[in-house]
């Protein structure tokens, strides 16, 4: 409602004034507007942008000086290649440094510091590509670090010097600018106070309370033509409502006849949730200032809008008289600041979800590569031992796979993106998983001096169907915690027990059990959270990413799994997994069990009961009939007492490590007894070569390694007893894989891969004939197709891309180039590179590294189809 309109004079010379403070104002706050617009510009044209580029000149740099060895150490890059991608990265690096020179506001001498700091790095890393490339791994590293490395370090101090420099650059024009939006903020202030007291002072000289208002009613129409806040004013001596803007109805949706002598049509459309918050504003007038809230409003559209409401008391002698209120839409601000906190949200996410991703991969990664680096070291020593190569050979093989898995879980974004994760069924044996995670874990327990085992307790199923590289994933994450947070002298064991078996399916419970710091009850609650780690030891050695729980429980989950946790602080902790997993159909067995070994009389010296039992199990599951003592004296007296009786024992199975008397030294006395007719196995841990020596001269006549399967216990009684040979050998999986009478054509440009393809084909007995690039291998399809079967096609060559290629085969207008089989085979193995190698006329597609079986059942598939 609005009080009736009176004209009223105002004093020439008042109002002259008035005008002239907000000229003067204006102008200043002008002025001061200009200024900050000015100084914005400089800051983004001038120090922020060499800032900016200043860093990612600094990352690029450090990204090369990262990947700089293991490009100068990659076989497969010649020094063109190696050239070509430096001159592409200096490229970037002086358009960047143009533009710091260009931009920077600082010394001269720090920008031309910079321009040759770079120039020498160039040099000098282009005077040692030819030098490198002749070095062999740690010849090159020296080198580097001898002489590139500092040249890094002087492009890097050169860019620190001009961030500094340019960082506080802003940082003061940041200052400058905040102390002007200070002072136009104070003159806008000033004229907003000094121009409504001016008016009231005047009104109350020259005319009564009631043409004060009027005026102020006049200002505050004007105002509410051109802004988007609705101005109210209430009477505090009458607590009545005698003044609402004219704009109400456009920015709040409520019509001026609405209101009455109070504010319960605002009231009315404040959401019932900040009603009572409205209601306590106001009732907060009094002589502390001015106040502001912001509540929900629902308009009459049925929308849910912000509003800021303020209140401005206006006081006089030291009493409010009237409070003015304005209510402004604040939705649009609200918004763009939910954008911003949104993409702040995002970014933190994406930055949490990038060092996530690469700390699991560390993680992940190295696992395998300990395995395939320590498996060649030992195939490396004992390069004469063709069963020890060949074991060693056979767990890097493994291992190689269990790395190909990560790398194609890494380059499939899409998993990534959407947390997707798959497990196989595939045919694996128990046996080689516990021979893998041995061949891991022990080396790293040895190291420790830490006691590792791993007992089996009434295992009677080893051949399984399921993921054994995630199962391999989940035990060595639990072992590698266990022998982090065991101390030096502790004990970790790893049981693997089978509870039951129902038909075709098996329910195994592996029991990780340490002798560790433990954990509090408060930890064991979020321990399978990501990056949690209990902050309780000191040794900053057993610190990791903390992911390796998180990691271990969603693969159980997958695998359709459970994990339970026991543990207390000081007191070790104890894992227990239990998973079931499907068994062959036709499983293997053992056929034709030579009748000689059923007569064997046979005994077990072990310490450990439960591998006493394990091993006669075993045994008893083989025919053979046993007897088993717990320490190396009853061993001795029980071996001597049936000699005396005559009935010598065939076999001993003797543990090394006893408490009373050692594997060796019982050897030694029975040999002193019996002579060399009992056959002595020694048990022992994953490697027996520091002890092979002394075992053979104390009388020992094999090794077996725990944990003990039935087909090593098997092959190793028929290789000790000479009664049949081995049942397995390495490559007889080989055997079978042959294709007569076939001639394919491999197109590769790199000359290692194309040995390995070769050998590979030739172990099939397949004819190959050999192309360099994609020309070659039109010109020979067009002079040769009849006499070829297949094409195994690259997709990265010189000349002629293996796109090109096909097109162009499949365009000659020969009789065979629609028909004659094109598989890519190419280390391009995204989804689209798949799609894309068929849309080139492709029929199929392998991905490099090349599993041998999976080629060979690719090339059979395609053969019998023609």
């Amino acid at each position: 409602m609005k009080t009736e309109k009176k004209r009223f004079g105002i004093p020439g010379k008042g109002l002259i004034a008035v005008c002239i403070l907000a000229i003067i104002v204006s102008a200043s706050s002008i002025i001061t507007t200009y200024r900050m617009q000015k100084m914005a510009s400089i800051i983004y044209e001038h120090p922020y942008t060499v800032s900016n580029e200043s860093r990612a000149t600094r990352s690029r740099l450090l990204d090369m000086r990262f990947f700089i060895m293991s490009m100068f150490t990659r076989p497969d890059w010649s020094e063109q290649d190696l050239q070509q991608l430096l001159n592409e990265r200096y490229e970037m690096q002086y358009h960047s440094i143009g533009i710091i020179s260009r931009q920077y506001l600082g010394p001269k001498e720090d920008a031309d510091r910079l321009q040759k700091a770079m120039e020498a790095l160039e040099k000098t890393q282009n005077e040692a590509l030819p030098i490198v490339v002749n070095l062999d791994e740690q010849e090159t590293i020296k080198y580097v670090e001898a002489n590139l490395y500092p040249k890094y370090d002087a492009v890097n101090d050169a860019l620190e010097t001009i961030i500094d420099y340019a960082d506080k650059k802003v940082q003061n024009l940041e200052k400058d600018s905040r102390g002007m939006a200070t002072k136009a903020t104070a003159a806008s202030v000033l004229l907003t106070l000094f121009l409504p007291s001016y008016f009231l002072l005047a009104f109350w000289r020259e005319q009564k309370n009631i043409q004060e208002v009027r005026y102020r009613e006049q200002l505050f129409d004007n105002l509410s033509t051109s802004v988007d806040m609705v101005f109210l004013i209430l009477n505090q001596e009458h607590d009545s409502l005698e003044y609402v803007s004219s704009n109400c109805e456009r920015v709040l949706e409520i019509k001026e006849t609405e209101f009455t002598k109070d504010l319960t049509a605002l009231r009315d459309r404040i959401a019932g949730e900040d009603q009572k918050a409205f209601d306590e504003f106001l009732q907060q007038r009094g002589l502390d200032g001015d106040k502001s809230i912001d509540l929900h409003m629902r308009v009459s559209s049925g929308e849910i809008r912000w509003i800021r409401l303020q209140m401005f008391p206006y006081i006089v002698h030291g009493k409010i008289v009237r409070c003015i209120l304005s209510v402004s839409d604040q939705s649009e601000d609200m918004r763009i600041k939910q954008t911003l906190e949104d993409a702040l949200i995002n970014a933190q996410n994406a930055n949490s979800a990038k060092q996530n991703f690469l700390s699991k991969m560390s993680h992940e990664i190295r696992t395998p590569m300990n395995a395939i680096i320590g498996m060649t070291t030992i195939a490396a020593a004992f390069i004469e031992d063709r069963a020890r190569v060949e074991s060693c050979l056979e767990k890097i093989g493994y291992s190689s796979k269990h790395l190909m898995t990560l790398i194609n879980d890494v380059l499939d974004m899409s998993k990534i993106d959407e947390g997707k994760m798959t497990v196989s069924k595939e045919p694996f044996n128990l046996e080689h998983v516990a021979e893998y995670i041995t061949s891991i874990i022990y080396q790293q327990a040895a190291d420790k001096n830490i006691d590792f085992s791993m007992p089996l307790v009434d295992i009677t199923d080893t051949d399984l169907l399921g993921d054994s590289l995630r199962l391999n994933q989940i035990l060595i994450n639990l072992l590698s915690n266990a022998l982090k947070f065991t101390p030096e002298g502790g004990k970790v064991v790893l049981e693997i027990r089978q509870l039951q078996r129902k038909k075709n399916r098996v329910r195994l419970r592996f029991t990780v059990k340490d002798t560790g710091i433990g954990m509090t009850p408060e930890f064991m609650e979020r321990l399978f959270q990501p990056f949690e780690q209990e902050n309780r030891c000191n040794n900053q050695e057993s610190k990791g990413t903390g992911l390796g729980m998180s990691i271990t429980k969603n693969l159980i989950t997958l695998m359709g799994g459970t994990i339970a946790v026991e543990s207390e602080p000081n007191q070790g902790s104890t894992f227990t997994v239990e998973l079931d997993f499907d068994t062959p159909v036709n499983e293997k067995q053992i056929h034709h069990r030579p009748q000689d070994l059923d007569a064997l009389n046979v005994l077990i010296a072990d310490d450990d009961r439960d591998s006493c039992l394990h091993t006669s199990l075993t045994l008893e599951n083989l025919g053979i009939s046993s007897s088993w003592v717990l320490s190396g004296t009853e061993c001795v007296e029980k071996v001597i007492s049936a000699h005396k009786i005559g009935e010598d024992y065939d076999v001993c199975f003797i543990d090394w490590k006893m408490p009373d008397m050692n594997g060796i030294e019982v050897t030694r006395k029975v040999r002193e007894f019996v002579g060399p007719d009992t056959t002595i196995i020694i048990i022992t841990a994953y490697d027996w070569s520091s002890i092979e020596k002394s075992a053979r001269e104390a009388g020992a006549n094999a090794f077996l390694s725990k944990p003990i399967f039935s087909s090593t216990l098997y092959n190793t009684l028929l290789s000790v007893t000479g009664t049949e040979k081995r049942v397995y050998s390495q490559g007889q999986e080989y055997e079978n894989m042959q294709m007569a009478d076939c001639r394919v054509l491999l197109v590769e440009d790199n000359e290692l891969n194309r040995e390995i393809a070769m050998e590979m084909l030739k172990m099939m007995n397949i004819d190959v004939t050999c192309a360099c690039n994609g020309q070659e291998a039109v010109d020979i399809f067009m002079s040769d197709a009849d006499e070829l079967d297949l094409i195994l096609m690259d997709v990265q060559m010189p000349v002629m891309n293996g796109y090109q290629s096909t097109e162009s085969i499949r365009r000659s207008g020969h009789a065979r180039a629609k028909t004659i089989p094109i598989i890519a085979m190419t280390a391009n193995a995204f989804h689209e590179d798949v799609v894309k190698a068929y849309e080139s006329g492709m029929n199929g597609h392998l991905a490099k590294p090349v599993d041998y079986q999976q080629l060979f059942q690719t090339i059979k598939s395609f053969l019998e189809e023609v």
